[in-house]
């Protein structure tokens, strides 16, 4: 019994190695003294105690990155010789909500105790030589580039939420409920969205006039959004 009791002390001594609360003993006086430190008061906790949200980070990124091309797009569709001004805001709604989502990520990381890292690559796929980047595309070809995009983004939500959940040493239920409630639903919106325009565009243009359908969608995306 007395062996078991001072291997329980044993254990708790080193379990609070790592706490505010020892930090601040080792500094000794009420007030800090330069060079002591207290790494241990953060807000810190988790899963991101041991390790950096490198995956959010990255996803920050990557929703800034295609919030700018979507800004872009809508631009475009919206100078003076396009004039398809649905198709202007569809995009500018797009751009805007990842520019949220970006900062919404920013904060969740600093509300758990880490930093954002803008250098952390977006991994977004990239156009290979024979597709060089453009954003000035034809109706049907921009709403197909906007769906790739917003499945990938939709798919490396899926990806960092199966991450954290799936293996034990990196579980983090507070971070996988925050990407699941903030980004898997509204995504799936969004691609099927994308998707049901795509083919009701498709549909239209099978018809004789091509003109007056691209004129007709249009019309029906900036009076519905």
């Amino acid at each position: 019994m007395l062996f078991f009791g001072i291997l329980s002390i044993l254990l708790a001594v080193a379990a609070a190695e790592d706490t505010c609360y020892d930090d601040s003993l080792a500094v000794c006086d009420p007030i800090p003294k330069d060079g002591k430190s207290m790494l241990n008061c953060n807000a810190k906790y988790g899963h991101i105690e041991r390790h950096p949200l490198i995956d959010l980070q990255s996803y920050a990124n990557a929703n800034v990155r295609v919030s700018f091309e979507f800004l872009l797009m809508s631009s475009y569709f919206g100078n003076y010789e396009d004039q398809r001004h649905g198709f202007k805001k569809l995009y500018r709604k797009f751009s805007d909500e990842l520019w949220e989502d970006a900062i919404n990520i920013i904060k969740y990381i600093t509300k758990r105790g880490d930093t954002m890292d803008f250098n952390q690559p977006p991994h977004l796929t990239e156009p290979t030589y024979e597709r060089k980047v453009t954003y000035e595309l034809n109706e049907l070809h921009s709403l197909a580039k906007a769906l790739d995009r917003q499945k990938e983004l939709a798919n490396k939500a899926l990806n960092i939420h199966h991450d954290i959940t799936k293996n034990d040493k990196i579980n983090d239920a507070g971070v996988a409920h925050y990407v699941e409630e903030r980004f898997i639903e509204p995504q799936a919106d969004r691609v099927r969205d994308l998707a049901g325009y795509i083919n009701d565009l498709k549909n239209l243009l099978t018809g004789n006039d091509h003109s007056v359908a691209l004129f007709l969608f249009d019309e029906y995306l900036k009076n519905s959004l």
